[in-house]
């Protein structure tokens, strides 16, 4: 008998020190859940969450994912930058995004999936807002005391977490069933800092429907006002054999060109997207029935964004161009003076991580050459953190390299240019890296 009590308590101990090892295991920080972490390529991954497996995955936006199962059970959902949802998992593709499913993954303090909101309040603190995207109407809370680098999905009654005022996306109350659906990991620097990575969404309008027609009294001009998302709206007008599409405010006190077509392309345009970041418009995108390109430009506020986009991922490679562009636009610039014939002037900065950014312009004149260099104390040649500098021209278009030189150009218009510093965070993951930007200008020709 004592044997046998012996055995039990070894069995016992053993499934204790297993379940204890699993409990560790299933850890959420701001950086990893359980054994996976941000950064690790997907074959890593595997071995990691052995013997569960890997399959694909997708969302309703049509994100190519990566599910990791235990049985037929979704434990989490992975985002490693793939684009084709239909493509073979790629092994050598690295996780940049998290989503934990199931609850038996906690926080240090102990929240998780299925958790309600007015118990993780206990933990966390009260809600400071929930925000409610505007097509997909995904909710994310925020509580006054949570960890940096983590963001909470919720849900509630009719699917509905949050309780909000008419018309309104942002609130700080919620339904009494209202509970964590996700708990989110995006590992970037902005998040562990404190500040959220944005939501970037789309809406869209028709432009044969729903619309409202001006003018055409005696022959003139007829005006077409399709309402957009926060107060922007559609203009197009026919001028003798084209139409010309404008986005406006809702005054129209700004108003901005973006394509022109002809009076037959009316359906082919068919509607404009709306980018969003957060809920709120920033640039819009709409497709060139001549050539299928998608035409961008950024909204009152962001006018820098300016690109077009082609070929076969044309609409996602627009959307994914436009959030890019938003980033850095949301990012403090550093003037840099340039003056006389000849100058030369250096800043200095720092990059706290791989995905950190730094945003510097200057005023350049038509006829001058303009060459912009990128140095770090701990760059030389091929080793050390792989810079990249990027520099935009006023007309949108940009040119950039590795460190080292990255411009080096007569300019062909005047006006303000951009400079983008980073590095290459798919192949350098340095921190605090120190850095110095010179520009140097002289009359071409000099």
């Amino acid at each position: 008998m004592k044997a046998v009590q012996t055995g039990v308590f070894v069995i016992l101990v053993i499934a204790v020190n297993i379940f204890a090892a699993a409990a560790q295991s299933a850890g959420i920080t701001g950086n990893s859940a359980g054994a996976v972490k941000i950064g690790m390529t997907v074959a890593e991954v595997r071995k990691a969450v052995a013997p569960m497996k890997l399959e694909r995955s997708s969302d309703g936006e049509g994100i190519a994912l990566i599910a990791v199962k235990s049985g037929e059970e979704t434990v989490m959902t992975l985002f490693a930058g793939e684009e084709d949802r239909d493509a073979k998992i790629n092994d050598t593709a690295k996780v940049e995004y998290i989503m934990v499913w199931d609850k038996s993954f906690r926080t240090a303090a102990g929240v998780h999936p299925e958790m309600r909101i007015a118990d993780a309040e206990k933990i966390y603190g009260k809600v400071k807002q929930i925000i409610r995207s505007e097509i997909e109407s995904r909710e994310y809370v925020t509580l006054t005391n949570q960890p940096a680098g983590i963001e909470m999905r919720i849900l509630g009654k009719d699917d509905m977490g949050g309780v909000y005022a008419q018309g309104a996306s942002r609130t700080d109350k919620y339904s009494a069933d209202a509970y964590i659906f996700t708990i989110d990991i995006d590992g970037s620097a902005a998040a562990q800092t404190g500040k959220r990575t944005p939501e970037f969404t789309s809406v869209y309008t028709e432009l044969t429907t729903g619309c409202t027609s001006v003018g055409g009294e005696e022959g003139g001009h007829v005006s077409t006002l399709c309402k957009g998302p926060g107060g922007f709206q559609v203009h197009y007008f026919d001028a003798a054999t084209i139409y010309q599409l404008n986005v406006a405010d809702a005054t129209r006190d700004w108003e901005e060109p973006v394509l022109s077509f002809g009076l037959d392309k009316l359906k082919a345009v068919g509607r404009v997207e709306w980018r969003l970041a957060d809920g709120v418009p920033f640039a819009v995108a709409v497709k060139d029935p001549s050539n299928g390109r998608i035409i961008v430009r950024g909204l009152k506020g962001f006018e820098r964004i300016k690109f077009e986009s082609s070929g076969k991922n044309a609409v996602t490679d627009a959307q994914s161009g436009a959030d890019n562009e938003y980033r850095d636009a949301i990012l403090p610039v550093k003037r840099i003076d340039l003056e006389g014939a000849m100058m030369a002037a250096v800043v200095s900065g720092t990059l706290k991580s791989f995905d950190d950014r730094k945003r510097y312009s200057f005023v350049g004149a038509a006829g001058d050459r303009v060459t912009v260099k990128i140095e770090t104390s701990e760059w030389s040649g091929e080793e050390g953190p792989i810079m990249v500098g990027i520099v935009r021209r006023p007309d949108g278009s940009t040119d950039g390299a590795p460190g080292g030189t990255v411009f080096d150009e007569v300019l062909a218009e005047g006006g303000e240019y951009e400079v983008i510093v980073s590095q290459n965070a798919a192949k350098s993951r340095a921190e605090n890296i120190q850095f110095k930007v010179t520009v140097s200008k002289a009359k071409s020709g000099s």
